[in-house]
């Protein structure tokens, strides 16, 4: 079972946001180039071809990109909830957050919690507004605790 420390949590977990600046950014000078060309030699019809055929290339990946941008302020908003409920937890029990971890990167409910204390489950109530932090006895407790990449 994976624990996932506050840490990991807090930290961006998206790296691929890089790449797919440069990507874009290479796309956007390609288009670029092939329009001066397109401009200077307006008989030569391969480059209005390759233009749009970049353009369409270019408006798929804004169409990712967008998808990407809300699924991110998606995952944001479902990060601040668990990490609220970690900081909310560490002080209930009178520990550091960053010595708690939880077995989800999201807000569910029956979520365990390790600290320690030893181990906790947090049952929310219908709203998820507040919840009820109770002691638990694993059987098998075989945890890996996942930590932030350095």
């Amino acid at each position: 079972m994976n624990f996932y420390s506050y840490e990991y949590l807090m930290s961006n977990q998206d790296n691929s946001r890089l790449i797919k600046i440069i990507v874009f950014g290479f796309l956007v000078a390609v288009i670029g180039a092939l329009f001066f060309m397109y401009l200077r030699n307006r008989f030569e019809i391969k480059y209005k071809d390759l233009g749009i055929i970049f353009v369409t290339t270019l408006l798929l990946l804004l169409a990712m990109q967008y998808n990407d941008y809300s699924n991110l302020l998606t995952t944001r908003k479902q990060t601040g909830q668990i990490t609220g409920t970690i900081k909310e937890t560490a002080n209930r029990l009178g520990v550091k957050p960053n010595q708690v971890s939880v077995n989800s990167t999201t807000q569910t409910d029956g979520l365990l919690v390790d600290t320690p204390k030893g181990f906790f489950r947090i049952d929310f109530n219908s709203d998820g507004s507040s919840f009820v932090l109770e002691k638990v006895q694993l059987q098998n407790p075989k945890i890996k605790i996942v930590r932030r990449q350095s």
